[in-house]
């Protein structure tokens, strides 16, 4: 079981797409793709390049599973790091979360070619309960995310 939550920091830069491998688009009935069943995976099992439509989760949800989707067809958040919380008893959600933001923050760009403060991505991020912490969880997901938009294709080398 994992929480998540959205980063809170607003990217300020200008928007270039020169060379972008990824399109965003806004969310319409002409741009959902159809599909026959959604696909979930457990989160402990996503791997760095996994694209996720989780947009519709609420902020602090206690998940299992997240809906999975390829990077071609449109997508709300798209796996970019797994980093490792500070290990020790369960530190609390507080603790969690600053920890979630100051380390996704600080491998943002290693990702998207940018800095976090540069770019007008955001992320969020899905962190341990307590229950998985006991059982020797400490991985923290980061998502990038073009705030409102689907994305198709991949954030990785974006540069904005």
């Amino acid at each position: 079981m994992r929480f998540m939550s959205r980063g809170l920091v607003v990217a300020t830069a200008a928007l270039f797409l020169v060379g972008c491998t990824s399109e965003t688009v806004e969310p319409s009935p002409e741009t959902e793709v159809a599909t026959e069943a959604v696909e979930t995976e457990s989160v402990l099992e996503l791997a760095v390049g996994t694209c996720v439509n989780d947009a519709e989760t609420p902020l602090g949800a206690d998940l299992a599973e997240v809906p999975t989707v390829s990077c071609d067809e449109p997508h709300d958040s798209e796996l970019y790091a797994i980093v490792t919380a500070t290990d020790g008893p369960y530190p609390g959600v507080d603790t969690l979360v600053a920890e979630g933001q100051d380390k996704c923050q600080a491998v943002f760009a290693e990702f998207v070619g940018i800095d976090f403060r540069s770019s007008l991505l955001d992320y969020h991020f899905y962190y341990p309960t307590p229950s998985s912490w006991a059982q020797g969880d400490r991985s923290i997901y980061c998502m990038v995310i073009d705030p409102g938009l689907k994305v198709i294709g991949t954030l990785q080398d974006a540069k904005r």
